[in-house]
């Protein structure tokens, strides 16, 4: 990694001359995929390198600038001090954050993982392994993602902090007959993967999804898997909380701070530092520090998230989701939803439960309305797989559903954003 290439010092001064704040964002990152196709390694890439993002203002105009050249530091500050010059004012621009101590806790950071092929090559192996278990399935496609990486921040308040992240990435095809499996699995430390229950989990949706039976079209007990929850629930979710859509009235929760949004039962937090999670921040990428944050508490809507330019916007303070997008712009999100609620045996009514849908990015995100069909899906009762579900389609309101929650799993699964339970549903739409 590049990181000890880069002075930081020297483009704050440089900046400071130029504009009236200047923010530096290193990323030095080294990372390496490997692809299979049948059985048979397909592809191996490689990547290293360093981007540096320029952020900065003048009387309240904010310009952006990037480059993954080191050596061309100068132009990327001019292109974000001419970008400032174009851009309107920011109304209620309180600054950049000025420093403050960090909370405790340690970064999303393995030391014991090598970003090397035969590191990669090994989890490959591993979840072909555990994909063997059901042999009427066979492996159409494999991928192993494994990454490192360091992110300096500095601005000309005084901030400087810096934080470490490994990352390990798995995902796996199969199919039996015309039944298709999937599974993907993502952590910053080795001891959370489990390669060979992944590839079993993979061949096992494959096979046990073969030969299924039509569903009349009706309303129906469902039960969502966590996947299902994180892709299509909280997705929506994510963008109803998104200050920026609230300020522009884009989202359904606009105005409704204090309101019941949700069944009593149920909250949902943003919890940086949740141990179970894969994000693990003390700091934003603006360096708002990042702390625990109720967005829906006992079903009332207690607050949305933002960062540094829509706070001022809205006349408060930044909640520490600003993440860094493409360009070095921020985007708001949280760092780890943490969902809470009436804890049962979901599946022990008779339900359907729904692995995966297809088209959940479909949904409205302004009404909350989709219409998905569902993959992987069976008739369930007393925790057991019944009959696989040949073909069907959900359809409802993703807000509505917050309103209307049957309780939710003890057992959970960690996503990039989230660490998700799964979810029962009662009167759900199915069209068979």
């Amino acid at each position: 990694m590049h990181e000890n290439l880069i002075d930081t010092d020297v483009i704050l001064r440089a900046g400071e001359k130029l504009a009236d704040e200047i923010e530096v964002l290193v990323l030095s990152f080294e990372d390496l995929s490997l692809e299979q196709r049948e059985m048979a390694v397909s592809a191996v890439s490689e990547h290293a390198g360093s981007t540096i993002y320029i952020r900065t203002v003048t009387n309240k105009k904010i310009g952006v600038s990037s480059t993954s050249d080191p050596g061309r530091w100068k132009e990327c500050l001019a292109a974000s001090v001419s970008s400032a010059k174009l851009a309107e004012p920011v109304e209620g621009w309180k600054g950049l954050p000025a420093p403050a101590a960090l909370p405790a806790g340690d970064d999303p950071f393995d030391p014991n993982l090598s970003i090397d092929p035969d590191t990669a090559a090994a989890f490959l192996k591993r979840m072909n392994e555990g994909a063997a278990a059901h042999a009427d399935a066979r492996v159409v496609s494999a991928g192993v993602s494994l990454s490192k990486g360091l992110s300096v921040l500095a601005n000309s308040h005084g901030i400087r902090y810096e934080r470490k992240m490994t990352g390990i990435s798995l995902g796996l095809d199969a199919i039996a007959g015309t039944s298709t499996g999937y599974e993907y699995d993502s952590s910053p430390f080795l001891n959370r993967i489990n390669p060979e229950k992944m590839g079993e989990q993979t061949t096992f949706w494959a096979t046990a999804s073969r030969n299924g039976v039509d569903v009349a079209t009706e309303k129906r007990g469902v039960v969502f898997s966590e996947h299902v929850v994180d892709s299509l629930i909280l997705d929506l979710f994510t963008e109803a909380i998104n200050g920026r859509n609230v300020l522009t009235g884009k989202s359904i929760f606009a105005g409704k701070l204090g309101e019941v949004v949700a069944d009593s039962s149920l909250s949902i937090a943003d919890v940086p530092m949740d141990p179970l999670g894969n994000s693990m921040r003390r700091f934003d990428t603006e360096g708002t520090l990042a702390s625990r944050r109720e967005i829906i508490a006992g079903g009332v809507l207690s607050s949305y998230l933002y960062d540094c330019k829509t706070a001022g916007q809205a006349g408060v303070s930044s909640t520490g989701n600003a993440l860094r997008g493409a360009g070095g712009a921020t985007y708001i999100a949280p760092h780890c939803l943490r969902v809470s609620g009436k804890i049962s045996d979901v599946t022990k009514e008779p339900c359907m439960f729904v692995r995966e849908v297809i088209g959940a990015h479909t949904a409205n995100p302004l009404t909350g309305e989709f219409s998905v069909e569902v993959a992987n899906a069976f008739l369930m009762e007393e925790g057991e797989f019944l009959q696989p579900v040949k073909k069907a389609m959900i359809a409802g309101n993703v807000f509505d559903i917050l309103k209307n929650i049957g309780g939710i799993s003890a057992e959970t699964k960690t996503f990039d954003g989230a660490v998700v339970p799964k979810m029962r549903v009662s009167g759900m739409q199915v069209i068979g």
